[in-house]
């Protein structure tokens, strides 16, 4: 028997839904301070060794708690194991360190290696019963990394990716607890999990400024029995991604199945959205219970052709929204594209087209193309209930499926929306039921080629 494990138990009256997951403690706890670290105020030294000998120990000895009392620890990249427990006292900051250096995988941590080549700032790789707890903050330096991306635009004249390490990466990985902590500053996204079950995150502040580029609060790929619930988020991208990669025939509804989001707190970002990859399908996803305020993007689900495939079963209930620029988007077209130049934009007007954001949207005589089960996007059984959204918006709502693969099965159940326009809708099945959109110009609903609207 494990001396530390995660418990799992179903949260009463909702079998359906992922699985609450609890660290059980077996009583040891190794305190860093006691394996040498030192927190001081105005932190120079590294405070490394002494935190992986803590985790280490305990994890040898079967599992327990490592405890980081209140202070600030200069940290580089650490790596959690199995039945182990970070737990972060009131007060107590670990800050990630900026030497490149460190991000650089050795023969020894290339397991933990994320997919963009960087080494995470926290590893939870190949491991089961991990927890990261406590009422702390772990802060990823995020702004010197920013920067350099940043400098690198300027020389190159290219926006890039996000060439530099996540916060924390979870992959290959179950029964995982993130709770209570507050995120901040990653370099890139602060908490991933690939190839990842059972996972929760819970009552977590993550915080980033509006100018942090592709500072994602949580992103899910190719992950099942996940639960994203009664966090605060505010940060530069999105809120909370959910993706699906690379088909797996050994998940045939969808590499992502059976996500449970709700009760959250989201302000500045780019919402809750399914894609931009599908591919792998996406199946069985609920989300309910959260506020926006201020956020670029509300509820969406974005891919593109080529990234394109089978989601399915998506619930939306009981949302509210507050000054988000575009509350839904459901779209098959999703060309992520630097900025066109006016002439382009004119043409693609002329041609019935339109731009949304960075978004390039072709006129609705677009051509069908051949259907490809893990390329073409197609969307199905997606219900809005009880939304409402007031405030400032600029449009409420586009819905839009390619030729080829119209969107299916879509309903919208008592949902009022205020904005300067209304629902474009394309090449998709729309229901209502209770539908009031207060629009300052404009039809309600722009019915396009292929829309079906009752």
């Amino acid at each position: 028997m494990l001396g530390a494990c995660i418990a799992v138990s179903s949260q009463a009256g909702a079998a359906a839904l992922p699985a609450v997951v609890t660290f059980t403690d077996n009583g040891k706890v190794c305190d860093v301070t006691q394996y040498g670290a030192e927190g001081h105020r105005l932190q120079i030294a590294l405070n490394t060794d002494s935190f992986q000998r803590a985790i280490d120990d305990c994890a040898a000895a079967g599992g327990g708690t490592v405890y980081v009392p209140e202070g600030n620890y200069l940290v580089n990249p650490l790596f959690l194991k199995s039945n182990v427990r970070l737990n972060l006292a009131k007060n107590a900051t670990i800050v990630a360190s900026t030497e490149e250096a460190a991000y650089r995988a050795t023969e020894q941590t290339k397991y933990a290696e994320a997919e963009n080549g960087w080494l995470p700032f926290i590893s939870v790789a190949d491991a089961k019963n991990v927890a990261i707890t406590g009422e702390g903050t772990i802060d990823g330096q995020g702004a010197v990394w920013w920067e350099r991306w940043r400098a690198n635009i300027r020389a190159t004249g290219k926006k890039g990716g996000t060439d530099r390490p996540r916060l924390i990466y979870i992959t290959r990985s179950s029964n995982v607890l993130v709770d209570g902590v507050t995120l901040t500053h990653s370099p890139s996204f602060h908490v991933v999990m690939r190839y990842a079950h059972d996972v929760n995150v819970n009552n977590t502040k993550i915080l980033s400024p509006w100018h942090a580029p592709n500072t994602d609060a949580i992103d899910l790929i190719d992950s099942q029995n996940i639960r994203i619930t009664n966090n605060f988020i505010d940060c530069n991208d999105d809120h909370i991604a959910i993706k699906a990669e690379k088909p797996d025939e050994r998940f045939p509804e969808g590499v992502v199945d059976n996500i449970y989001i709700a009760n959250n707190v989201l302000h500045q970002g780019r919402g809750i959205p399914i894609g931009s990859e599908t591919s792998g399908g996406v199946n069985n996803v609920l989300v309910e219970n959260n506020q926006f305020e201020g956020s670029m993007y509300g509820i969406r689900i974005k891919t593109l052709r080529g990234k394109g495939g089978e989601v399915k079963n998506i619930t939306y209930r009981n949302t509210k929204m507050v000054d988000v620029d575009i509350p839904l988007v459901f779209a098959g077209y999703y060309n992520k594209a630097a900025p066109i130049v006016q002439a382009e934009v004119e043409k693609l007007l002329a041609e019935g087209g339109f731009t949304m954001g960075e978004q390039i949207y072709p006129p609705d005589t677009d051509a069908k193309q051949p259907f490809d089960k893990y390329k073409t996007p197609h969307f199905s059984n997606v219900t809005i209930e009880n939304l409402e959204s007031t405030g400032k918006s600029k449009a409420a709502a586009y819905i839009i499926g390619v030729p080829e693969a119209p969107l299916s099965g879509f309903h919208f159940d008592n949902v009022r929306i205020d904005a300067d326009q209304g629902i474009r809708v394309r090449n998709a099945e729309l229901q209502t039921k209770g539908l009031t959109v207060n629009v300052k110009q404009g039809p309600v609903i722009l019915v396009e080629k292929g829309a079906k609207v009752d």
